[in-house]
């Protein structure tokens, strides 16, 4: 019998540190990127959503951080005063302050994400290309799951 078939199922927590650890280890690897670019590693996050959203506001993107919207607020000043993001009145709604990337806030994203892909090929590079094909669907299976209709308990059972 073979290692893999006598194996312990894996337990969500074991997943979720797996993650957690990877994540870390590749943020902490990318910093310098974002001390390169002059900002902080949560006005970066703010900084991807806003290019994201379809309608970034700020309460938009403290929903999607899970933060109080004076938090983001702050954040976004300071990517505003850095010439990175813009804001603006909604089109559909004047009461409502839409979020943009400016070229530069663009260009810093870009380039912050490109630092994130060479530490991961760096981490991955000799890795079997099979159990890397592997990684990338079941997490992108998973992202499926949590993104889909049973993460919102419309599926039936």
């Amino acid at each position: 019998m073979s290692a893999r078939a006598v194996r312990a199922p894996l337990a969500p927590e074991d997943l979720v540190g797996s993650v957690h650890e990877v994540m870390g280890a590749v943020l902490r690897r990318a910093a310098p990127s974002l001390e390169e670019e002059g900002i902080t590693l949560g006005q970066f996050w703010a900084l991807h959503l806003v290019s994201s959203l379809e309608h970034a506001s700020l309460t938009s993107v403290a929903r999607h951080l899970s933060v109080a919207p004076p938090t983001v607020c702050a954040k976004v000043d300071d990517l505003v005063r850095a010439g990175l993001v813009a804001r603006h009145r909604s089109e559909k709604d004047r009461r409502t302050v839409d979020l943009s990337l400016t070229p530069a806030g663009r260009r810093v994203e870009t380039r912050v994400w490109r630092a994130i892909g060479h530490v991961m090929h760096d981490a991955t590079e000799a890795m079997a290309p099979e159990d890397l094909a592997t990684t990338a669907r079941v997490f992108r299976d998973i992202r499926r799951r949590l993104d889909g209709p049973s993460a919102l308990g419309t599926e039936a059972a």
